[in-house]
């Protein structure tokens, strides 16, 4: 026997394979069905999956063979693996490859086989799908083409297996992160089922100490918070909220003494069918540093006049009746004016327009006297565009007894890093709970447009924009521009009419265009805009959007394959590179969403491939014989059960050998496919079309007695003789002959009713053919 065959790509194929961790893998239900399903489709001897690696076969799942694995030298399956096709061998006995085979020449050994590469990475083949029977068979091409597709299947179970595998391994390394996962039961009664092993570095307390029955969580939290986060929780607990979230803090034992920990702490409920509290999960951070710079922030503000002295502060004076604000030079030249002589412009339209009442209010208060200082936080626009964020403190220094007050001086403080450092907290926090969210919905309803739907405005929320849409790239074969709309939310003030786009997004097919576009779908970079996006640059057709002012462009990947984009546009100030960071591991998160469904409907278009293949005819379209017979079971039981009245005809189309034999096997299938459209027009939906095989056709016909039966097949034989069926050559007159009969009460076999309907049929045959003759039941 000759040496087995090695394909090309073998060390990589062979590396693919140990990667799986499925060699010696222990069993595994999805598999063994597959190979019990194929076993029985295919009527086969045995079935099994292989994995072929460096030196043998080993079979994942097996159905009729006595043994787990073969040398590689003696597997059928090397052949398929080298070349990636369909194996196909009728008689082994006969084939030279495998005549010296020692699983051929022995008793009960291989005589048919048929395998089909299980393929991963379009031309990793790992293994095998395979059957094998002891006597020669001959294969059709629809078995072989049903066989590719149980192979498919099967490669796409395992993906998704290793997909599942590297979930979990991102979920340990998230319990070695800087969140801490806790879960609460609720019955019999509340306290902690489970924490994360990282609890001893964000809490300062080991896991196992929370977990023990005698210890409850809101002894580690300090008695001035201690109230307030079991009240928290239990209005969580009783639906009077709908997430908690506070900080509190946590002592720390210490050989000192003890020591204080900020914690953040985020939780919802899980719940069930009958809206019932099965859980509460919590999110736990380490808030430490980010609560120290809020009262740093917070002492800042109430100590900001001894303060001044310290920091960098920019003076200003504003004279009343002209309206004239003087400012320093050092503030010119920071807000980039400082070429412009001083009061030679309003500085009142350099205020954000969402801070402009805001900032009058305040003024108005302290000028009547009802504040003892005017204290402001807005922004303020830089020369080339952006806005700064100012803590603005002052007083009325000067009164004029006749006209009122007539001078405010006072200080400005930039304080833009400060609040851009707790926006950006804040924008960090918030993405974190978003991603756990969407996460968690997308695992329960699968559905990503709800994931859009929730995920979308939340952020458009975190970055100002006005703008956000979300669509799924087609695969390359299909188009490298054609995007599926997830999700689009427009802003309330669009120049273009969209009523009712939003709810209808998820149908929407657009092709998108231009350089940026390219560059972000394509090459896979994120693309910031921060003038008007022309034409030329991004263009959806059809058109969804209004005029885009500014727009960042971001692609969703999957293991460096871009899978979709996330477009967001018209924000008020130009987006910036951070905004890319802080919104990478929600890119990260929908890009593995994207890639999930994909599969997901991958799996679903398999699977009813597989039941359309196992329940109808695949040349007609009709019920196969396993089904028709099923379903005259089905209906013999319920006669015997409630004596309804039912009638079965058996049916043989006359002479079809000739047409055949005259015009060729697929004008005959033409016929029969013809045959059977003509004859489901002329039933009732209950009534049901089966082929028995060939030209062998049934009909069952539930609470129909034989009377109406015989009517029912007279009038479907009289419009086939007025139907001609029309081939290339000619139009054919098509009869057929049939034999009825209804069930009686003497039938205690189901064979009995079949039979009397079998001998009906060669009656009307016998009789001149084109006739329907029945058959009494017997009382």
């Amino acid at each position: 026997m000759k040496q087995f065959p090695v394909p090309k790509n073998e060390q990589a194929r062979l590396q693919l394979l140990h990667d799986l961790e499925l060699l010696d893998s222990a069993p595994e239900p999805i598999f063994d069905h597959i190979v019990a399903l194929v076993r029985k489709v295919f009527a086969a001897d045995a079935a099994f999956i292989s994995l072929i690696d460096e030196r043998r076969q080993w079979f994942k799942a097996n159905v009729g063979l006595p043994f787990d694995e073969t040398p590689r030298e003696h597997a059928f399956c090397s052949h398929v693996v080298s070349s990636g096709a369909t194996l196909v061998v009728t008689d082994a006995q006969c084939d030279p490859r495998f005549q010296n085979n020692p699983y051929v020449d022995c008793k009960g050994g291989i005589r048919g086989y048929a395998g089909a590469a299980v393929t991963l990475n379009e031309d990793h083949h790992i293994g095998t799908l395979c059957v094998v029977t002891q006597t020669p068979r001959t294969f059709t091409e629809a078995e072989i083409q049903q066989l590719e597709t149980l192979a498919r299947w099967v490669a796409l179970t395992i993906e998704e297996h290793y997909e599942l595998a590297n979930y979990r391994a991102e979920r340990d390394l998230l319990a070695q992160g800087p969140m801490c996962m806790v879960v609460w039961r609720v019955e019999p009664s509340v306290g902690l089922s489970y924490v994360a092993e990282n609890a001893q570095r964000v809490l300062g307390y080991p896991s196992e100490y929370l977990l023990r029955e005698d210890i409850r969580y809101e002894s580690i939290v300090h008695p001035e918070d201690r109230g307030e986060l079991l009240t928290r929780m239990q209005r969580l607990i009783d639906g009077h909220e709908d997430v908690l979230e506070m900080d509190y803090r946590v002592i720390q034992p210490t050989a000192d003494g003890q020591q204080i920990k900020w914690v953040h702490h985020f939780a919802r409920v899980d719940r069930g069918a009958q809206q019932e509290v099965l859980r509460i999960r919590g999110y736990l951070t380490d808030d430490s540093k980010g609560k120290a710079l809020e009262l740093e922030l917070q002492e800042t503000n109430q100590n900001f006049e001894l303060a001044l002295t310290a920091g960098e502060l920019f003076t200003w004076s504003w004279l009343i009746p002209t309206n004239r604000l003087m400012v320093s030079d050092s503030w010119r030249r920071r807000m980039g004016y400082h070429d412009r002589p001083p009061g030679s412009f309003d500085w009142f339209t350099c205020v954000h327009p969402a801070d402009q009442k805001l900032l009058r209010v305040a003024i108005e208060q302290h000028l009547k006297g009802q504040t003892p200082r005017f204290e402001v936080r807005f922004r303020m626009r830089h020369h080339d565009g952006h806005y700064l964020w100012l803590h603005s403190v002052g007083r009325l220094v000067e009164e004029d007894t006749e006209f009122g007050p007539a001078k405010m001086t006072g200080i400005h403080h930039d304080i833009t890093s400060e609040v851009e450092k707790a926006n950006y907290l804040k924008q960090q926090s918030s993405l974190l709970k978003l991603i756990s969210y969407v996460q968690h919905e997308f695992m329960l309803a699968k559905d990503f447009r709800d994931v859009c739907d929730h995920a979308l405005p939340e952020l458009m929320k975190v970055t100002a924009s006005g703008v956000g849409l979300v669509g799924e790239l087609a695969e390359a074969s299909v188009s490298p521009t054609q995007l599926k709309v997830h999700g689009l939310q427009l802003e309330d003030d669009a120049e273009h009419t969209h009523t009712g786009l939003e709810e209808s997004a998820a149908s929407i097919q657009v092709m998108i265009s231009g350089a940026v576009a390219e560059a972000a779908l394509q090459q896979g970079e994120p693309q910031l805009c921060h003038a008007e996006v022309s034409a030329l640059d991004m263009r959806l057709s059809p058109e969804l959007l209004p005029r885009l002012r500014n727009a960042l462009l971001l692609p969703l990947h999957f293991k460096q394959e871009v899978v979709g984009v996330l477009l967001l546009g018209n924000r008020d100030e130009p987006y910036q590179p951070h905004h890319i960071e802080l919104l990478r591991p929600i890119l990260d998160t929908l890009g593995t969403l994207l890639h999930v469904r994909r599969m997901e409907e991958e799996r679903l278009v398999a699977l009813e491939r597989l039941r359309k293949m196992a329940t109808t005819d695949e040349l007609t379209g009709v019920a196969n014989r396993r089904v028709f017979w099923e379903a005259v079971t089905s209906r013999y039981d319920e006669f015997m059960r409630y004596n309804v009245p039912m009638s079965v005809a058996i049916i043989d189309l006359d002479h079809f050998k000739q047409i055949n034999d005259t015009y060729g096997h697929a004008a005959g299938d033409k016929v029969l496919r013809q045959f059977c459209e003509i004859v489901k027009t002329q039933l009732r939906d209950l009534d049901l079309l089966g082929r028995l095989g060939g030209e062998e056709f049934a009909i069952l016909l539930p609470y129909t007695v034989e009377a109406e039966a015989t009517k029912a097949l007279e009038r479907i034989r009289k419009h086939l003789s007025e139907t001609p069926i029309v081939l290339p050559e000619q139009a054919l007159q098509i009869t057929f002959s049939a034999g009825i009969t209804q069930l009686g009460p003497q039938d205690t076999l189901l064979d009995h009713w079949l039979a009397r309907a079998d001998e009906a049929l060669y009656r009307a045959k016998a009789l001149g053919r084109n006739q329907c003759v029945t058959a009494p039941a017997a009382d």
